[in-house]
């Protein structure tokens, strides 16, 4: 009977300890380290274009300012009003001019009487004999030297007169008028403007930026007062120098528009200039991209597992970026890769 009860014993023994085998077994597997779930990406190739992002200004690129200094007199009359069409030669501001009216008609006098003096003496001239015509000559000498200072005192006296009358450079709008050229902060402001019809856009882009922009490239603008609306324009002019009035190196970049580019002057728009394009290059989401001491480097997925990789990158875009050299059309890359994901570790992907 002991003997019965000793085996039945051992048995138990056995089949317990079988059961917290596989039991640990179990429990084992169960916690084991599992590979990571990632989101992938395939590189493929794409055409990127590089931008240079900078909000502007739409403005004049001609425009007439009359300020207090280009006033030689008081002002008489503001001959124009704002929203007024103006042409070339049209007379803007009257200063007063009393004397050089004065002065000019008197001018114009006293030509006209030198004028009749030499005629008088050169029909007396005329009606004597020929023998007594060379009589005259110095009575004729005189009276032209008369008439040529005449002239030059009216040409000097219109010029004085013209002085007062202040005209418009182009054909073009007032845009403001002030007589009394002073603005709202004590200083003195401009009495008059006049642009043209032309329209321009200026923007101010980093030193940094400004560097790669030049004349001719293409850019794209848009503006929130015209919701979906873009327009192409181009890089006319990119600043010799910078400024540092914002703190940092700023470099004035203008681009011309369109003749019928409708938004008014002085609103803000937003403009991207295309930097550059590159055609058929292998492209990858930023978020594939991770430090790697100074450069960058990918994590590609190959036989479940994740293998790392420098890359070298060209041209970028708001969302990709252009790999030249070290990944080839195809290949699986990490996006976002995991915290702490060594070189070789196992990854779930799908």
């Amino acid at each position: 009977m002991r003997e019965a009860a000793d085996r039945r014993r051992r048995r138990w023994l056995w089949g317990a300890l079988a059961l917290l085998v596989v039991l640990a077994v179990a429990a084992v597997w169960w916690w084991r380290p599992r590979a990571p779930h990632v989101a992938t990406a395939v590189a493929e190739r794409a055409d990127l274009q590089e931008t240079i992002f900078a909000s502007g200004t739409v403005r004049p690129v001609d425009r007439q300012m009359v300020m207090p200094t280009n006033l030689t007199a008081p002002i008489e009359k503001v001959d124009v009003h704002v929203g007024d069409r103006v042409k070339k030669g049209q007379i803007l501001i009257t200063l007063q001019n009393e004397a050089q009216a004065a002065a000019l008609q008197a001018a114009k006098n006293n030509l006209a009487q030198a004028q009749e003096t030499l005629n008088a003496a050169l029909q007396q001239q005329s009606a004597a004999p020929p023998g007594f015509q060379g009589q005259f000559t110095g009575t004729v000498a005189q009276a032209r030297s008369t008439v040529a200072q005449a002239e030059a005192n009216l040409s000097q006296a219109q010029a004085a007169y013209d002085a007062t009358l202040l005209r418009a450079q182009m054909d073009g709008t007032v845009v403001l008028v002030n007589p009394s050229g002073i603005g709202s902060d004590g200083n003195p402001a401009p009495v008059l403007e006049v642009v043209g019809d032309a329209k321009q856009i200026v923007t101010q882009v980093s030193e940094v930026d400004a560097v790669h922009v030049k004349k001719g490239m293409a850019a794209e603008v848009t503006s929130e007062a015209f919701p979906g609306k873009t327009w192409r324009v181009s890089v006319q002019q990119v600043g010799l120098f910078a400024t540092s009035d914002t703190g940092g190196g700023q470099v004035e970049v203008d681009l011309g528009v369109p003749a019928d580019f409708p938004v008014p002057l002085g609103y803000q728009v937003d403009v991207h200039i295309i930097s550059a394009i590159h055609k058929g290059v292998v492209a990858i989401p930023y978020p594939a991209l991770v430090q790697d001491g100074q450069g960058y480097a990918v994590y590609v997925v190959r036989d479940g597992r994740a293998e790392r990789r420098p890359v070298q990158l060209g041209i970028t875009t708001d969302t990709r970026v252009e790999v030249t050299k070290g990944l080839q059309p195809g290949d699986v890359v990490i996006l976002n890769p995991p915290a702490g994901l060594a070189a070789g570790s196992a990854v779930r992907t799908g």
